[in-house]
């Protein structure tokens, strides 16, 4: 015997909340991948490119878990399977408490977050701008997309190694006042011409007015906070309809057992 009236409508709105599941789990993989393919994602972790990989990989495994349980729940929900109703609400169930850990660990490691991206940037600037490859890839792909130079300006180049390649030990200033450094291309906002000027500064003199001023830091902080809550907000609003989705399968489980409790 068929589910009917409110129990029926119940097996319909499951199967679009599934259908629900099955579009965030295809978002979150078009995620991974994006994080995968465009370097400005990974600069926060270049530091531990294992543990940022690491990232990558469970955003994609709980985009496939989410298209898994989206799929399960439409065909628990046609079939009226109530076996398959309640593997798929352990599935659900185990989504929901992964997430919700994910965000109680996010907003308590906030600050340590922080102090990672300022430690990083710092580092790439100091030490490893133009002497490991991926690092100038990346960090270029940072200053131009965000108009920003150094970590906290363009006189953090002065001390780096990008300027003192055979020097050890670096910091962000240079002992006389009237030595030139070299300021990367990706800092310069105008023309090639322009730029040719303008990359060559001294330590005691102005910036070129084609060299972007603010460092990079504090707008990597505000984009990285912007998306935390971005995140975070949408994590609610997932959990929130899986949680709806939990309690929908729970009852609609319940009607499939007494209906065949009924048939026999």
């Amino acid at each position: 015997m068929a589910l009917t009236g409110c129990y029926a409508f119940m097996k319909h709105v499951v199967t679009l909340l599934n259908i629900l599941y099955l579009s965030f789990g295809l978002l979150l993989m078009l995620l991974a991948v994006w994080m995968w393919v465009d370097p400005t994602f990974s600069l926060s972790m270049v530091q531990d490119e294992a543990s940022y990989y690491t990232g990558v990989y469970l955003i994609l495994f709980v985009g496939t878990l989410l298209l898994i349980v989206g799929f399960l729940g439409c065909a628990a929900a046609i079939s009226e399977s109530q076996c398959s109703l309640v593997l798929y609400f352990c599935l659900l169930l185990a989504v929901l408490v992964a997430q919700i850990s994910a965000a109680v660990w996010m907003y308590a490691n906030n600050d340590k977050l922080v102090e990672l991206v300022r430690y990083t940037v710092k580092t790439t600037v100091q030490s490893e701008y133009g002497s490991i490859e991926g690092r100038t890839e990346t960090f270029d792909a940072l200053q131009s997309g965000f108009e920003c130079c150094g970590a906290s300006g363009p006189s953090d180049w002065a001390g780096s190694k990008y300027n003192n390649p055979q020097t050890e030990s670096l910091g962000l200033a240079i002992s006389s006042p009237e030595q030139s450094y070299k300021i990367p291309a990706s800092c310069c906002k105008g023309d090639p011409k322009q730029c040719s000027d303008a990359l060559t500064a001294v330590a005691s003199g102005p910036i070129s007015e084609f060299i972007y001023s603010e460092g990079c830091t504090e707008k990597l902080l505000y984009a990285s906070r912007k998306s935390l809550i971005i995140f975070l907000v949408a994590l609610v609003a997932i959990g929130s309809i899986e949680f709806f989705g939990l309690v929908l399968s729970l009852i609609l489980c319940c009607a499939i057992r007494a209906v065949n409790t009924y048939k026999n």
